[in-house]
C-alpha cells in the first residue's frame, strides 16, 4: 500500500509547475516562477532571444532579427539543461491545464514556506496569453498575504485587463520598453511603473532614472519609471557587449555573483 501511494504522490508533484526561491539577485522570501525566454514573449524585440534545441540533444542561442541585446534568460537555457527542462515542462503544464489558477495554487501549497512574501512571475519568460494572465490575476486574489509583481512586454494583453480593474491591489506591473508595444507605454496611463535597458550608468543619468539591482523598484513605493544596466552574455560585435567589457574592465558591475548578491531574506 505504502509503495502505490507513494507512487501516487510522485505523479502528482511531476504534474505540478516548479517555483524557486531566490538567487543571486533576489532573496529567499521570493518565490520565482519560470517559463521559456523568447517563446512565451510575443511582445519581444529588442531583447528577443530564446535557447533552440538541437537534434544531438544540445542547446544553442538563436536571436530575434531586431535583437539589440540579449536576453540572459535564454543564455541560462543554453548553459543549463535542468533550467531549460524545467521552464519547458512548466510551459506544457500550463498549456495542458483546464484551470489554470488550480494548477498554480496546487503548486503554491505543494512548495511555498511560510517565509514566502512575494512571488516575481517570469524572470524568464512572460504572460503569453490573456487566459494566463487572468490566471495569475486569480491567483493573487486568492493569495492577499504575497506580493505578486511582474515585468511584462505583452501590454497588449494587459491593457484591457487593467482597463477592466481587474488586477488585484497586490499584482503589481512594470511595463518594459524594448517591445512591440511600447507606444502603449506612450500614450496610456496604464502603466505609469515602467522600466528600461541601458548601457551605462550615464545614460541612466540622463533620463533621470534610477538604476534597480533587486527588484524593489517593481514592488514598492508609487508606480515609477526606473531602468536596469545591460549584463550577461551579449551578441558579438554589439553595442551592449561593448558597454558590458567595458564595465567589466573598470570592475563595475556585468551581472548578478560574488560581487552583487541578493539581500539577506
Amino acid at each position: 500500500m505504502g509503495f502505490f501511494v507513494a507512487l501516487i504522490q510522485q505523479c502528482i508533484v511531476e504534474n505540478l509547475l516548479r517555483f524557486s526561491f531566490g538567487n543571486a539577485k533576489l532573496p529567499s522570501t521570493t518565490a520565482i516562477f519560470d517559463l521559456p525566454a523568447g517563446t512565451t514573449c510575443p511582445g519581444a524585440m529588442r531583447c528577443l532571444s530564446r535557447a533552440l534545441l538541437l537534434p544531438n540533444g544540445k542547446r544553442n542561442i538563436a536571436d530575434g532579427p531586431k535583437t539589440v541585446f540579449r536576453c540572459y534568460a535564454a543564455s541560462d537555457e543554453v548553459k543549463y539543461k535542468a533550467v531549460f527542462e524545467k521552464r519547458q515542462r512548466n510551459f506544457e503544464l500550463i498549456l495542458a491545464s483546464q484551470d489554470i489558477p488550480q494548477l498554480i495554487m496546487d503548486s503554491i501549497y505543494d512548495q511555498f514556506r511560510y517565509s514566502t512574501e512575494r512571488v516575481r512571475w517570469h524572470q524568464s519568460g512572460d504572460t503569453f496569453s490573456e487566459e494566463y494572465a487572468l490566471a495569475i490575476c486569480e491567483v493573487a486574489r486568492r493569495t492577499p498575504h504575497l506580493i505578486h509583481y511582474l515585468y511584462t512586454k505583452c501590454l497588449h494583453i494587459w491593457l484591457p485587463i487593467i482597463m477592466d480593474e481587474l488586477v488585484p491591489d497586490n499584482l503589481l506591473i512594470t511595463a518594459s520598453w524594448g517591445g512591440k508595444y511600447d507606444h502603449l507605454i506612450q500614450h496610456s496611463y496604464a502603466f505609469p511603473r515602467n522600466s528600461r535597458v541601458v548601457f551605462t550608468e550615464g545614460e541612466a543619468d540622463a533620463l533621470g532614472l534610477p538604476i534597480d539591482h533587486d527588484d524593489t523598484h517593481a514592488y514598492e513605493g508609487k508606480p515609477h519609471a526606473f531602468c536596469h544596466l545591460v549584463h550577461g552574455t551579449q551578441p558579438a560585435g554589439s553595442l551592449a557587449q561593448a558597454a558590458v567589457q567595458l564595465r567589466k574592465k573598470k570592475g563595475g558591475f556585468v551581472g548578478y555573483g560574488k560581487k552583487h548578491r541578493a539581500k539577506a531574506a
